[in-house]
């Protein structure tokens, strides 16, 4: 009798232990994209701004609060901007010149599962982990403009624009490495900037050498539930 309470009061001060150990937070966070696109296969490489939209897990597991993992549900927009290059066209006795503008805007629905060590009384945290991108909308349009003076497309314009859906688009996986700050502004809430570089490591398009790279800046207001 006396070992069966021994071991009752030991598995609940094992248990006692590590829900006092154990933090949670949850809460959204919302910033920017800065996006470059690039890749030995796509004509000019490009960067833009896009907004991130996420839902933010943090746990820790010591007492401390400096080993833990930080888990992020997100919508990218991972936008191009504007690109530019020339090309030109033999018409008869006469090249025909042209200018080429070409705006990208690809999203996702991402996941990340980032470990994070945070400085103990100080709260800047650092982030290292793999992100899993499932695509929700590729376009890409395109001007092409005449600079030869004289010459019009069938239309009569001297420019001409068109949208096309990019097909055979690729899972994106990622490797996600940032930091940021957890500031408490009183028992139940905590506000993280962060600041994060995702590397893709998949082609954006099958059998395409195009790849993005993501600087992200993002404000968290989490609220503290454990």
């Amino acid at each position: 009798m006396k070992k069966y309470l021994f071991i009752v009061l030991f598995a609940f001060l094992c248990i006692n232990n590590s829900q006092a150990q154990f933090r949670m937070s949850i809460g959204p966070a919302l910033g920017l994209n800065f996006n470059l696109h690039n890749g030995s296969d796509i004509d000019e490489g490009g960067s833009g701004f896009g907004m991130a939209f996420t839902a933010q897990i943090d746990m820790s597991f010591n007492s401390d609060r400096s080993l833990g993992i930080l888990t992020t549900m997100a919508f990218y927009d991972n936008r191009s901007g504007s690109t530019s290059q020339t090309a030109s066209q033999n018409q008869g006795n006469q090249v025909v010149s042209f200018n080429i503008d070409n705006d990208v805007s690809i999203s996702y629905f991402q996941l990340e599962t980032m470990f994070k060590y945070r400085i103990p009384n100080v709260g800047v945290y650092f982030l290292f982990g793999p992100a899993l991108g499932f695509n929700l909308s590729a376009e890409l349009e395109r001007e092409v403009t005449i600079t030869t003076p004289g010459y019009y497309f069938q239309n009569g314009q001297q420019s001409q624009k068109s949208k096309e859906t990019l097909k055979n688009t690729n899972t994106r996986f990622a490797l996600a490495a940032g930091s940021g700050i957890d500031i408490s502004i009183s028992r139940l809430i905590t506000l993280s900037p962060q600041l994060t570089f995702r590397y893709g490591i998949s082609d954006v398009i099958e059998d395409v050498s195009y790849k993005i790279l993501t600087f992200q800046a993002v404000v968290a207001c989490k609220f503290n539930i454990l």
